[in-house]
């Protein structure tokens, strides 16, 4: 699992870093007012994504996983209905697109939207693919596939919008990587044995309504903040700051959502053969890696949310400084949320997660509605971070009944006090421009020191890096 987890770790990292080149480059070279037309576009198209795809990839990832001698059955089930509910979103979205720019007070967008609609159907094939071979535990392909994304979305948007082509070139650039990914994915995932077991497609769908509700929840639980700023703050350019925030809080949830990723088919098989203990034990180990990364990066973030901001995207951006030092905080909460939700529906109860989105829901809603109009940037973000909190709590209380088991209540004293020094330091001694690369690893390096000091870290965790790391030389000489 650990090799598995740093291969999509670094997948991750490499689709994050290209996502936020682009958004970078987008903020600077189209200004606030268009990047936040952008911001809101990709932001729809990943509540769309997330709708058509999350389900059906997740269903298929368990049960090739759990039924490998049918996998070809099981991809080929998964590819037909991807085809056919990408083709439905599609159109719906094309017919829709003119509608969609009015509600944002911009029918500018229209042409953009409908571009953005083309890439529907790209994603929908891709996430079976993907899927595929996840449950293949194939991760090393899955994570070639998804860098072909990466790589391919930051050449084609630049590309486009420095031959003068604006909005509708940025669109069109996702637009190809998208076709580039599926052709990779198409590649990777075929199979030299092409016997086809019977797999019934229902059983697939069934499995997948429920991650459909709960992933759409999810990915509008990450972006309804946004819409309420476009919609409610009357300042044209207060999306675009706010698009910037976002970008810059994505990195943590899609680089960390890797554990969400590898723990799902894991969790399946082991509860599946009723070997509950053992899961425990992926799930303990999990959720202490990801508080140890990721909560010392959200301390970061706020005590330099200025300089940040500021080196990134200049000067011009720094009234999303506060937004983004609260946001990260919610961001923080929606990652453990979906990692506990992997673990609730890999252990075969994906109702469960929905019913939690579900709840959760109507309170991002009405704290969006009473927060935006008066705190306005800051209100958004605060509507996502309490939302979040809510989520993650009953997410966890949901895991502690089922596994019986977190993580050791010692551990999570050792490692938030510990984090506090990306709390405390940045405050007292404030830095900016390109010296933030080496202050953060040096307080990082500090933050696994003082770990070790405090026996957080021991031998077991430094022999199992050093053994990840060999296996994957090994196998990637």
């Amino acid at each position: 699992m650990g090799k598995d987890t740093l291969y999509m770790i670094f997948a991750q990292m490499l689709f994050i870093a290209s996502a936020t080149a682009v958004h970078i480059g987008m903020g600077r070279i189209l200004g606030p007012e268009p990047y936040g037309e952008f911001g809101v576009i990709m932001s729809l198209l990943a509540v769309l994504e997330v709708f058509l795809a999350r389900g059906i990839h997740d269903s298929v990832t368990k049960y090739t996983a759990e039924f490998p001698e049918k996998s070809q059955t099981i991809k080929r089930q998964g590819l037909t209905i991807e085809a056919i509910f990408g083709g439905l979103v599609f159109l719906l979205y094309v017919l829709t697109a003119k509608p969609i720019a009015l509600a944002f007070h911009n029918t500018n967008l229209t042409r953009p939207l409908r571009i953005s609609a083309f890439i529907i159907p790209f994603i929908a094939l891709y996430s079976v693919l993907i899927g595929h071979l996840s449950g293949k535990r194939m991760f090393g392909k899955r994570a070639l596939a998804m860098n072909v994304q990466s790589l391919g979305k930051v050449a084609g948007v630049y590309i486009l919008v420095l031959m003068g082509f604006g909005l509708q070139g940025a669109v069109s650039g996702y637009l190809i990587s998208y076709a580039l990914a599926l052709l990779a994915a198409f590649y990777f995932s075929r199979e030299a044995r092409q016997e086809f077991e019977a797999f019934p497609a229902s059983k697939l769908l069934f499995f997948a309504i429920p991650i459909v509700v709960f992933s759409s929840i999810l990915s509008l639980l990450m972006n309804l903040d946004i819409f309420f700023v476009k919609t409610l703050v009357k300042d044209g350019q207060a999306a675009g700051y706010y698009a910037s925030a976002l970008a810059l809080t994505r990195a943590p949830y899609l680089v960390f959502y890797a554990f969400a990723i590898t723990l799902l088919p894991i969790i399946s098989r082991l509860t599946s053969s009723n070997r509950l203990q053992e899961a425990s034990r992926y799930v303990n180990k999990s959720l202490r890696f990801l508080l140890i990364l990721l909560v010392p990066l959200a301390f970061l973030t706020n005590g330099l949310s200025g300089p940040i901001i500021q080196w990134i995207y200049s000067s011009r951006y720094l009234p999303a400084a506060r937004p983004l030092g609260i946001l990260i905080f919610g961001i923080t909460f929606l990652t453990f949320f979906s990692v506990l939700a992997a673990v609730i529906t890999g252990s075969g109860k994906p109702k469960t997660s929905m019913a939690l989105a579900c709840a959760v829901l109507p309170l991002d809603f009405l704290l969006n509605l009473l927060l935006v109009p008066r705190f306005g940037l800051s209100g958004a973000a605060a509507a996502t971070t309490l939302t979040g909190l809510a989520g993650m709590i009953a997410a966890a209380l949901v895991v502690q009944k089922k596994f019986g088991v977190l993580m050791s209540g010692l551990s999570f004293l050792k490692i938030l006090l510990s984090s506090f020094v990306f709390f405390v330091i940045p405050r007292l001694w404030p830095v900016s421009g390109w010296s933030l690369i080496p202050y953060a690893l040096g307080l990082f390096g500090f933050y696994l020191f003082l770990l070790i000091l405090l026996k957080e870290i021991g031998r077991d965790d430094l022999n199992l890096f050093r053994n990840v790391w060999i296996g994957m030389i090994k196998k990637n000489p």
